[in-house]
This record gives C-alpha cells, sequence and structure tokens, in this order.
C-alpha cells in the first residue's frame, strides 16, 4: 500500500509546480480564486497547520519579554506563516492554471474605437468629454496620491508615530487601481513623447492648483478656525486673563496627555477660585457631576480649557 504524502511534502510539491508556469492572475475571473479559497479552507491539513500556528501565538504569551526564548519563537512563528503564504500562492497559480474560463482584455483605446455606436446623437461630443476628463483625472489622481503621502508622513511626524491613521488607506487602494488604469491608456516608457509632455505640464498645473487652493483654506479657516494648541505658558496667561492676577497660576494648574499635550487641570483649579470665578466657569462649562469617568473627567477639562483660550490674547 503506498503511504500517503505527508502535508510537508505535499506543499513542497505545491510549491515546486508553480515555479514551471507562466501566468497572468488578471486572466481568470475572481470567483475562480474565492473557489480555490473554499476548498483550500476546507483542507483539515490546512486547518491543522493554522491551529498550531495560532497555538504556538498564544503560548509566546507566557514566555518573558526581550528573552532568547521569545525571539525563537517569533522565528518560528514566521517560518509557520511563509508556508501558509506559499500554500495560499500555489493555490491562487493551481486556480488560474485550471481554470476552464479566461477574461478577455482589450485597450481602452480598442473600446473607443470599435465598441461605440458613433451613429448616436452627440456621442462624439460625449466621448471627447470623457477622453479629456480622464486626463484631468489623471493630474490629479498623482497630485492625490502625493498628498497622501505628504499627510501620513506629517502626521507620523506631528505624533511621533504613536497615533495609527487608516482613514487614509481605501483612498490609496482606489488610487492604486486608477494607477492601474492609467497604466493600460498611457505609455509606460519613461522617455517616451507622452512622459515628456506630461512632465512639461504636471509641475505647472500643479503650482496652479496649490496657489489656488492654498487661498481656498486660507478662507475657509476665517470661516471656520483650525483647532490651536498651546505651550503650557500660553496656558498659565489665559487663565490670568480669563480669571486676573488672582490667585496665582502655575504648571499645577495643568496636566498632559499621554502625548505631551498641555491641557488646563480645571479641577485643580477650581478649589482655588472665590465664588464668583466658579460661577463664571461653571455658566460656560457644563460638567455631569454624575459621570466621573476618566473619559467624562478629561472632556471636562478640555472643555474648560476651550472656553478659557477662547477669550486668550497672545501675549505680544
Amino acid at each position: 500500500m503506498a503511504k500517503q504524502k505527508s502535508y510537508t511534502e505535499r506543499v513542497a510539491d505545491l510549491m515546486r509546480r508553480p515555479t514551471v508556469y507562466v501566468f497572468n492572475f488578471k486572466d481568470v475571473p475572481i470567483e475562480k480564486y474565492d473557489q480555490a479559497l473554499r476548498v483550500l479552507f476546507n483542507d483539515p491539513d490546512f486547518s491543522e497547520a493554522v491551529e498550531k500556528r495560532n497555538r504556538l501565538v498564544k503560548s509566546s504569551d507566557r514566555l518573558r519579554r526581550g528573552s532568547s526564548e521569545i525571539a525563537n519563537m517569533v522565528r518560528t512563528i514566521q517560518q509557520h506563516d511563509r508556508r501558509l503564504a506559499d500554500t495560499l500562492y500555489a493555490a491562487f497559480v493551481q486556480a488560474n492554471l485550471h481554470s476552464d474560463e479566461e477574461l478577455q482584455f482589450m485597450s481602452f483605446s480598442t473600446l473607443l474605437k470599435y465598441y461605440v455606436d458613433y451613429s448616436r446623437p452627440n456621442i462624439k461630443q460625449t466621448v471627447a468629454r470623457l477622453v479629456a476628463n480622464l486626463d484631468k483625472l489623471t493630474f490629479l489622481s498623482d497630485m492625490l496620491e502625493s498628498l497622501v503621502t505628504d499627510i501620513k508622513a506629517d502626521m507620523r511626524e506631528v505624533f511621533d508615530g504613536k497615533q495609527e491613521f487608516s482613514q487614509f488607506d481605501a483612498v490609496s487602494q482606489v488610487l492604486t487601481q486608477l494607477r492601474g488604469f492609467f497604466s493600460n491608456v498611457r505609455s509606460k516608457e519613461a522617455n517616451s513623447p507622452d512622459a515628456d509632455l506630461y512632465m512639461e505640464y504636471a509641475d505647472s498645473i500643479n503650482d496652479y492648483l496649490c496657489k489656488r487652493l492654498k487661498t481656498y483654506s486660507e478662507k475657509y479657516h476665517k470661516l471656520h478656525p483650525a483647532p490651536k494648541g498651546y505651550t503650557a505658558q500660553e496656558l498659565i496667561d489665559g487663565l490670568y486673563q480669563f480669571f486676573g492676577k488672582s490667585p496665582t497660576f502655575d504648571e499645577s494648574c495643568l496636566k498632559r496627555t499621554d502625548m505631551g499635550g498641555w491641557y488646563i487641570n480645571i479641577l485643580s483649579v477650581l478649589p482655588h477660585l472665590d465664588k464668583d470665578m466658579v460661577v463664571k466657569i461653571d455658566k460656560q462649562v457644563k460638567r455631569d457631576k454624575r459621570n466621573d469617568t476618566t473619559d467624562a473627567l478629561m472632556k471636562y477639562c478640555f472643555d474648560a480649557t476651550d472656553v478659557i483660550m477662547a477669550q486668550y490674547v497672545p501675549q505680544k
């Protein structure tokens, strides 16, 4: 009786087979890959490999951080991850090679030339508008991609890499898809006349848009002022301007967030205020005294800081 192949041998066999083939994942409908994943995820050997990898991750919680044992465990988990990734890749390749369906791709220019009924009224004007808008989108997408990159870099610097922002991930994915479309519409060669023309106009168009958008941003923030942050000294000056020269205010009246930003700890300020001063702040800042959670108290301090600093005039 023939000995059944082990899981490791089967994985190695799968890994060998894709090596000798030329394939294009886009040639096959996405649904075919979905079927391959369903088969793989129901494979008991693959499921066992995933469970084994997960058991290793859970057991690593019992190891001492920074020890050689945890370093060895991480390397072992990474090896399992690579084997699982290789298996997934092989499954995609096999689905591609054995699919009985193939997608036909045509260039966009071919579609415009031969798949449009130009006998329809005003269709030529519509096609011309479509092409012109695609040209505009090419420039704007390049500019937007550059802006997203700059924004993410500035966010990392401003927040010292301690805050994660995923709001722009979807934008980046759309831009990646657009880049794939544009690569089929325009020349890919760096030294082509198309590329030269693009470079000739890209900088001037971007410069013009930047100037107009800068003017728009300035006017917008006159209507909706941008949020301001303050130094410790500015907050102390703000307390004096709001309450007067008595009592004495110093950094003991302030607190910092875990990111280092300063705010007025109004809870430490209130005991030093007279009755009229307390009434003044209570009229403008509402506090739910039944809610003493950390978040509620911090919001109360933030709201009080906003009210106090709204009247702040910077010292010359």
